[in-house]
């Protein structure tokens, strides 16, 4: 197993990357604690790590708030004894549809808070109890340029930021062994909040899942990527190297 005896901290957990990637950890022999604001998300999610015989702990909150990040941390030493991974994939807001001219300073704020903001807010609080384990990886969930661009200004705003972020807390970590990567994540079959279906075309022989997110995260948690910080990987079946045009959605 490539996680046996580690811990895992996998926030943003809802149906989709975070769920796939919490199963996956605790598949390969971690000790997961899953986070999210939604209680049912995490209710279904430890139902399916345990279906498996996996080991989990579910923490509702909010980890924009720097508070509720702490806790959260707390929490985990308390119940664990301490975290060697950290999956950050909060966020969202992914609308392509919401131009400049109709977004509200309110959803703006929103959209950036939750994904930079819970980004700073979780790799603060994680970082007393990696150094105490000799180091630790944190893995940050980006999105591919093409999705950046017609997620909408917010959206696309709030993820280059995290990029940004990723490079900072890798070079600040480096001292202390904390690996610090992002996965840029592509456009795999999804439902969006307002009912659009986003079609995960054929690429590379096939469409996108939540579970191709989750195994490049597998790799970045794992020993294997030991002597890997501050890099980008994107996955995305080749959609960023132009090898189809951008998706049109459905119903």
């Amino acid at each position: 197993m490539r996680l046996k005896n580690k811990v895992a901290l996998v926030t943003g957990v809802g149906e989709g990357m975070g769920r796939a990637t919490a199963k996956l950890f605790a598949q390969e022999g971690a000790k997961v604690a899953i986070n999210a604001r939604q209680k049912d998300h995490l209710l279904e999610t430890q139902s399916m790590i345990e279906s498996i015989g996996g080991q989990s702990i579910l923490i509702q909150g909010d980890v924009s708030y720097q508070k509720d990040a702490e806790l959260l941390v707390q929490k985990v030493v308390k119940e664990y004894g301490h975290i060697d991974i950290l999956y950050s994939g909060v966020g969202g807001n992914f609308h392509p549809t919401e131009k400049l001219d109709n977004i509200k300073e309110e959803y703006w704020n929103q959209t950036v808070s939750n994904t930079v903001n819970s980004l700073f807010n979780l790799s603060k609080a994680v970082k007393l109890s990696m150094i105490s384990r000799g180091g630790g990886s944190i893995i940050v969930i980006g999105a591919s340029n093409s999705v950046m661009q017609e997620g909408n200004v917010a959206y696309g705003t709030a993820k280059s930021g995290i990029l940004g972020l990723t490079k900072n807390l890798a070079r600040e970590f480096y001292s202390d062994n904390i690996r610090v990567n992002c996965v840029a994540a592509g456009l795999f079959r999804a439902k969006l909040k307002n009912g659009n279906i986003t079609p995960a075309e054929t690429n590379l022989l096939r469409t996108g899942h939540p579970e191709d997110i989750a195994y490049a995260s597998l790799f970045l948690a794992s020993n294997e990527s030991s002597w890997i910080t501050g890099q980008i990987l994107t996955v995305d079946g080749g959609i960023d190297v132009g090898t189809r045009p951008i998706w049109k959605y459905e119903k």
